[in-house]
């Protein structure tokens, strides 16, 4: 008896879902209901929509599928299959409600047409023709699979699954794929209109110049304004009231990132993008070894702008060097404080048009054949014919602390307080060089250190002393790879014609007062 009631049920079950098959079919297949759902999607997002086919099936629930779907003319949206899933009363009333929108095969291309997104939460306003074969009156869901957003050459692959509230959407799962990084996205847009909301980006890897890229063709044209539902129907292409600014707020974190040729580590901080600009502030990252803390924006278009505002601190001057095109002119670990606008995203563009100022201090490093002391060695040695290659001695400089304000601008730093401080030697000089290391013009006065100073002859020390110490008058030409030190031996004759005059008029004076006080 039981088996014969568990058949019956079977068959019973069977023929329903047959029957259900069938009554979906002649409910949604018709030719009439595709050319509707065509005719309410165009009027819903103010741009024309084709549907190639319809279809329909009742597994796991009611669903709509139409195939080889386009928006916009020339088409700018292509979606290989649309599922439309709604609930079972939907067979009944045809209205299609709370309904689950799942594209596979989306092709995206930006900038997008301009949208007029009319809002269907009321279900009233499904209702637009009482003689309607279906209408599509809410949706809970959103789900893209497998979809791609072209822009120009540039390519983002991903998966989107989005819930509809109100005038925007909340961001549940958002993944896109780009050569080797991944980007996650979660979040909220409260205006698809802007669009307006918050999000939060995690990442392997960021390029810099396809985000700005990408996010410059969005903000030009995104395409998208929200329109409430009204008593009236919004006519085709028409968008409602003036959308609000694009503003969206960005929690950050990524391993890495690129600017041009410029690697990053370990990017975090909170972003705000808008139709002018992406702006990270604070921002923090790892850059040549060392950290950047502060504030950095970027203006969108074909070369954007950046300004930073910025503290460093254990920055590798061999690998910034490197990157400059200057390599091993420098060593040390350089900290500072920088505040610098420019343009452009590969080191000769940013270097060439940088503005600001910056101080900075390295310590604890080297400058690649220098030589101060083997300069000074050799100026003062008094030999015909010595030169500072024939003078014993490093030809590279090493020092505890090298630091100097500059102020940049056209490819160049200059200053007024440059500081070399060796063991051996100060230098102090005023002057300027370029950025890329071409070329160095800097002039100021060498002191020897007490050491050195005691070893040094005793007439030099008499004409040359300034504060006890051996001081000499130098120039730094040449580049960096290859900077020329001289001293001005015109200057030293002079400093000893004054400290000769000084050292007289004071034993006259001396002689005049025992004089005096003889008497």
């Amino acid at each position: 008896m039981l088996k014969k009631v568990a058949i019956g049920i079977l068959v019973f079950v069977l023929v329903a879902s047959v029957a259900l098959f069938f009554w979906a079919r002649s409910v949604f297949t018709q030719d009439t209901v595709r050319t509707t759902l065509a005719a309410q999607l165009s009027e819903s997002l103010g741009q024309p929509v084709e549907v190639g086919g319809i279809g329909a099936a009742i597994y796991p629930r009611v669903t709509v599928n139409l195939t080889d779907v386009t928006i916009g003319q020339p088409p700018r949206i292509q979606v290989k299959t649309l599922h439309v899933g709604t609930d079972f009363r939907a067979l009944l009333s045809r209205r299609i409600e709370h309904a689950a929108l799942r594209l596979s095969g989306a092709k995206v291309e930006l900038p997008l047409p301009d949208f007029a997104i009319t809002s269907t939460t009321d279900p009233a306003a499904g209702d637009s023709s009482s003689d309607s074969p279906v209408a599509i009156v809410s949706i809970d869901e959103i789900v893209l699979n497998d979809v791609e957003i072209k822009s120009g050459s540039r390519m983002l692959l991903g998966d989107i699954e989005m819930v509809p509230q109100g005038q925007g959407v909340l961001l549940k799962k958002v993944t896109l794929t780009a050569e080797n990084s991944t980007i996650d996205i979660t979040g909220q847009i409260t205006d698809l209109s802007g669009p307006v909301g918050e999000l939060s980006v995690k990442a392997g890897q960021l390029n810099f110049d396809r985000l700005l890229a990408f996010v410059s063709d969005f903000a030009g044209n995104a395409g998208l304004a929200t329109t409430g539902t009204a008593s009236a129907p919004t006519p085709r292409g028409t968008a409602g009231a003036k959308a609000p600014p694009m503003n969206i707020a960005v929690s950050l974190e990524a391993d890495g990132a690129t600017m041009g040729t410029l690697v990053l580590d370990k990017l975090s901080g909170k972003a705000r993008v808008t139709s002018d600009a992406l702006v990270l502030e604070p921002v923090h990252f790892g850059i040549f070894g060392g950290k950047y803390d502060g504030n950095l924006t970027f203006s969108l278009g074909d070369m954007p702008a950046f300004r930073l505002n910025a503290a460093l601190a254990g920055v590798d001057m061999a690998a910034a060097t490197k990157f400059a095109g200057s390599p091993d002119t420098i060593t040390g670990r350089l900290s500072g404080k920088i505040n610098l606008t420019g343009r452009g995203m590969d080191a000769v563009s940013a270097m060439n048009s940088a503005r600001g100022t910056a101080r900075v201090d390295i310590t604890k490093g080297t400058v690649k054949n220098l030589g101060l002391v083997r300069t000074v060695v050799t100026s003062t040695s008094g030999r015909s014919g010595a030169s500072a290659k024939s003078a014993s001695g490093p030809a590279s400089e090493s020092f505890d602390r090298l630091g100097a304000t500059l102020a940049v601008a056209n490819g160049s730093a200059s200053t007024q307080d440059l500081r070399f401080e060796s063991p051996d030697l100060l230098l102090a000089a005023t002057g300027g060089l370029r950025l890329d290391g071409s070329a160095i013009n800097l002039a100021g006065q060498v002191q020897l250190s007490e050491e050195l100073t005691q070893q040094a002859g005793r007439d030099l020390v008499r004409y040359t002393q300034e504060q006890g110490r051996v001081t000499l008058p130098a120039t730094i030409t040449g580049s960096a790879d290859n900077p020329q030190v001289r001293i001005d031996m015109a200057k030293v004759a002079t400093r000893a014609i004054t400290n000769k005059a000084t050292e007289e008029a004071g034993k006259a004076i001396n002689k005049s007062l025992g004089g005096l006080f003889k008497r």
